[in-house]
Protein backbone atom coordinates (compact mmCIF):
# COMPACT_ATOMS: atom_id res chain seq x y z
CA UNK A 1 0.00 0.00 0.00
CA UNK A 2 1.17 3.49 -0.76
CA UNK A 3 1.96 6.02 1.95
CA UNK A 4 -1.35 7.05 3.53
CA UNK A 5 0.12 10.22 5.10
CA UNK A 6 1.46 11.36 1.74
CA UNK A 7 -1.94 10.78 0.17
CA UNK A 8 -3.73 12.89 2.77
CA UNK A 9 -1.17 15.73 2.63
CA UNK A 10 -1.13 15.82 -1.17
CA UNK A 11 -4.91 15.69 -1.33
CA UNK A 12 -5.30 18.57 1.13
CA UNK A 13 -2.72 20.67 -0.71
CA UNK A 14 -4.37 20.02 -4.06
CA UNK A 15 -7.82 20.87 -2.73
CA UNK A 16 -6.57 24.13 -1.19
CA UNK A 17 -4.73 25.13 -4.36
CA UNK A 18 -7.74 24.17 -6.46
CA UNK A 19 -10.05 26.29 -4.31
CA UNK A 20 -7.85 29.31 -4.85
CA UNK A 21 -8.75 29.15 -8.53
CA UNK A 22 -12.21 30.47 -7.60
CA UNK A 23 -10.57 33.79 -6.64
CA UNK A 24 -8.59 33.90 -9.88
CA UNK A 25 -11.14 35.95 -11.90
CA UNK A 26 -11.19 38.58 -9.15
CA UNK A 27 -7.41 38.73 -9.18
CA UNK A 28 -7.45 39.24 -12.94
CA UNK A 29 -9.66 42.28 -12.39
CA UNK A 30 -7.18 43.55 -9.81
CA UNK A 31 -4.41 43.20 -12.39
CA UNK A 32 -6.45 45.07 -14.97
CA UNK A 33 -7.05 47.95 -12.57
CA UNK A 34 -3.46 48.00 -11.31
CA UNK A 35 -2.48 49.90 -14.46
CA UNK A 36 -5.02 52.70 -13.93
CA UNK A 37 -2.49 55.09 -12.44
CA UNK A 38 -0.80 57.26 -15.06
CA UNK A 39 2.71 56.16 -14.02
CA UNK A 40 1.92 52.48 -13.39
CA UNK A 41 3.36 51.41 -16.73
CA UNK A 42 6.69 53.02 -15.90
CA UNK A 43 7.66 50.44 -13.28
CA UNK A 44 8.91 46.95 -14.06
CA UNK A 45 7.45 45.66 -10.80
CA UNK A 46 3.94 46.37 -12.07
CA UNK A 47 4.53 44.12 -15.05
CA UNK A 48 6.09 41.40 -12.89
CA UNK A 49 3.04 41.51 -10.62
CA UNK A 50 0.70 41.27 -13.60
CA UNK A 51 2.53 38.35 -15.21
CA UNK A 52 2.77 36.43 -11.93
CA UNK A 53 -0.95 36.82 -11.30
CA UNK A 54 -1.88 35.92 -14.87
CA UNK A 55 0.27 32.76 -14.79
CA UNK A 56 -1.18 31.55 -11.47
CA UNK A 57 -3.23 28.63 -12.90
CA UNK A 58 -0.08 27.15 -14.42
CA UNK A 59 1.29 26.60 -10.92
CA UNK A 60 -1.91 24.93 -9.79
CA UNK A 61 -1.87 22.54 -12.73
CA UNK A 62 1.80 21.73 -12.13
CA UNK A 63 0.96 21.11 -8.48
CA UNK A 64 -1.73 18.64 -9.51
CA UNK A 65 0.90 16.64 -11.38
CA UNK A 66 2.31 15.49 -8.04
CA UNK A 67 0.09 12.42 -8.36
CA UNK A 68 2.35 11.10 -11.08
CA UNK A 69 5.22 10.90 -8.58
CA UNK A 70 2.92 9.57 -5.87
CA UNK A 71 1.96 6.61 -8.05
CA UNK A 72 5.65 6.02 -8.83
CA UNK A 73 6.39 5.83 -5.06
CA UNK A 74 8.57 8.97 -5.25
CA UNK A 75 6.95 10.70 -2.29
CA UNK A 76 9.63 13.37 -1.78
CA UNK A 77 9.33 14.45 -5.40
CA UNK A 78 5.57 14.47 -5.02
CA UNK A 79 5.86 16.82 -2.03
CA UNK A 80 8.21 19.10 -3.95
CA UNK A 81 5.92 19.26 -6.98
CA UNK A 82 2.85 19.77 -4.79
CA UNK A 83 4.52 22.71 -3.08
CA UNK A 84 5.75 24.19 -6.36
CA UNK A 85 2.70 26.41 -6.13
CA UNK A 86 4.32 28.32 -3.27
CA UNK A 87 6.68 29.99 -5.74
CA UNK A 88 3.86 32.31 -6.86
CA UNK A 89 3.17 33.90 -3.45
CA UNK A 90 6.91 34.04 -2.78
CA UNK A 91 7.44 35.93 -6.04
CA UNK A 92 4.69 38.40 -5.13
CA UNK A 93 6.19 39.00 -1.68
CA UNK A 94 9.71 39.51 -3.02
CA UNK A 95 8.50 41.84 -5.77
CA UNK A 96 6.54 43.89 -3.24
CA UNK A 97 9.64 44.18 -1.04
CA UNK A 98 11.66 45.34 -4.03
CA UNK A 99 8.97 47.84 -4.97
CA UNK A 100 8.80 49.27 -1.45
CA UNK A 101 12.59 49.51 -1.29
CA UNK A 102 12.82 51.55 -4.49
CA UNK A 103 9.81 53.79 -4.06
Amino acid sequence: MKDQNAFVILLILNIVYGLTLFAYPVMLMVVAFSFDAPTAGDYLISYIFAYVIMSYPIGVFISWSCWYFYHRYAFKKAYIIANFMLLWPATLVVSSWIQSAFS
